[in-house]
């Protein structure tokens, strides 16, 4: 925090010294002053969900919600409460029956008919020297059997399928399997086809033995993508770095309290919307413009196996100053203004403003009972966004595409909520026939912290294998994806070039990091 170093005020009462302990933990900063601002250090939606899951385990009762209304260590402190019954979840044990399928679920269902077993998140990581084959395994089978999600199972029914939780694997053998560091490639896409809706087959690992002795091992990780979102892998990482530690030290695995089951969630979620809860925002998605096409250059099959990916990337310095340096000079924060730039290149190629479907981390705090903080699941929304961005001074982009954002009703929940769960004749199914947009956005937030230098988990490596079936159709045309890692910004343009060029690709992604870095140079030059 050294921009904010003359300004410091050190934290004086207990809750001011655990928030600002949290902060700098998730933010990655030395220190943090009661006067400092969350998302001027650069935090983000997600990274808030992660303070809220630290500050409850350490014993205050915080909320998202909380944080983006009091930014401020000093007044944050003077908001929340000490919780006499700290981590306390919905209950301890584990959970059974059936699960009411989410929007996201439904939505996935709806459109990956061909291949639905084959539908994957994976990471590929770097362990530390002389990580045993042995305790990883066994850690691993100790997160699946803590998050209940992780045990879930599928069945068609009537023409529609069914989600209930299972019994879980049988062995370690089942959830790691252990090959040489040649093999990668091969075991890796092994592992992604081994995925099993019906068996319940939801978590593959493949642990990579060191290519030299001293060297460092690998573990490639794949989950089906129906119990698991950008959140989750958080989650599951940590869970595991400590399940590790606690096994090698001879003791008994704790990863503490549970959160909110994804089965309480996904109850009270389609409960609320039956019940009419959601109707007033009908008329705002129905009226979301999202008829502009976008130009094409071709119009061949779109599908995963055909996707080519073009990467642009900013240095250290310019991501720094897009995560802390523009949102303090501005009073935004790093969606609002990727989103911006992205909005001013998609609206210059189209000829005017672009709906994209944006995807948001979906753990929207409706009920005050129910804790998503370190629930693992696919929670993920995706929504309709029209970027109609200004011409002329980033200063007036950034306000008009922050105050665009903020009137979005409930973060974009409502959107997929009413479209997939109203009843036959609900309000919600209006929604159903709706053209989807051509361009999807995500922003991954940071993941620096997933790893560190003396923990199990060292660093994040390219993918491996094909996470998705080549056969399935894609539901967008470009989707963009976004992330900080290392320290750096990258972005991914994923595309098919029988849409789209090659070229047509990488002139939208150089556009894109040169709109950043105009609002980067116009903050260093004030406001």
């Amino acid at each position: 925090t050294d921009q904010f170093d003359s300004a410091y005020v050190a934290p004086g009462s207990p809750a001011e010294e655990a928030l600002a302990a949290v902060w700098a933990e998730v933010l990655g900063v030395e220190r943090v002053g009661v006067h400092d601002n969350f998302f001027e250090l650069g935090g983000d939606s997600i990274l808030s969900i992660q303070a809220v899951s630290r500050a409850r385990q350490a014993g205050l009762r915080l909320t998202s919600k909380l944080m983006f209304t009091h930014q401020t260590v000093a007044a944050l402190a003077g908001a929340v409460e000490w919780d006499a019954e700290r981590g306390a979840g919905d209950g301890g044990g584990a959970v059974t029956g059936e699960v009411e399928l989410t929007p996201i679920q439904r939505w996935f269902f709806d459109g990956h008919a061909d291949n639905p077993d084959h539908y994957a998140m994976s990471v590929h990581v770097e362990l530390a020297p002389g990580t045993d084959a042995g305790l990883l395994g066994r850690a691993l089978a100790a997160v699946a059997a803590h998050h209940d999600a992780l045990r879930m199972r599928y069945r068609r029914e009537g023409g529609q399928w069914v989600q209930e939780y299972g019994e879980g694997p049988a062995s370690t053998d089942a959830l790691l399997a252990v090959r040489e560091s040649a093999e990668a490639a091969e075991a890796a896409v092994a592992a992604q086809h081994a995925l099993d809706l019906t068996s319940g087959a939801l978590v593959k690992g493949v642990y990579l033995r060191p290519e030299s002795e001293g060297g460092m091992p690998r573990l490639f990780l794949a989950v089906h993508h129906i119990v698991m979102d950008g959140v989750s892998w958080r989650v599951v990482l940590e869970d595991l770095a400590t399940a590790y530690a606690q096994l090698a030290e001879g003791r008994t695995v704790d990863l503490g309290a549970k959160t909110s089951s994804y089965q309480l969630w996904a109850r009270r979620l389609a409960d609320h919307v039956r019940s009419g809860a959601l109707d007033g925002e009908l008329a705002y998605w129905q009226g979301v413009d999202g008829t502009r096409e976008i130009p094409l250059d071709g119009a061949e099959p779109n599908t995963y196996g055909a996707t080519e990916i073009v990467s642009a990337h900013l240095g250290r310095e310019e991501t720094e100053a897009l995560l802390h340096q523009v949102p303090a000079v501005f009073r935004t924060q790093i969606n609002d203004v990727l989103l911006a730039a992205l909005g001013r290149v998609l609206g210059d190629w189209a000829g005017g403003p672009v709906t994209i479907a944006l995807e948001g981390h979906g753990r929207e705090e409706l009920f005050d009972d129910v804790d998503l903080s370190r629930t693992v699941g696919w929670f993920t929304t995706i929504y309709p966004v029209t970027l109609d961005v200004p011409e002329g001074d980033w200063a007036r982009a950034l306000k008009s595409v922050k105050g665009k954002l903020r009137k979005l009703p409930g973060r974009g929940l409502g959107y997929g909520a009413l479209r997939h769960l109203s009843g036959p004749d609900g309000a919600g199914r209006a929604l159903a026939v709706q053209d989807q947009p051509r361009v999807s956005f995500n922003y991954l937030g940071q993941w620096d912290g997933t790893t560190s230098d003396d923990g199990l988990i060292r660093g994040r490596l390219e993918g491996l294998g094909r996470d998705q079936a080549p056969e399935q159709a894609r539901p967008h045309l470009i989707d963009v994806v976004a992330a900080v890692s290392e320290g750096e910004l990258r972005i991914d343009w994923i595309h098919s070039p029988g849409s789209h060029r090659t070229a047509t690709v990488e002139h939208l992604a150089e556009g894109l990091l040169d709109a950043l870095r105009q609002i980067v140079d116009r903050t260093r030059r004030g406001r």
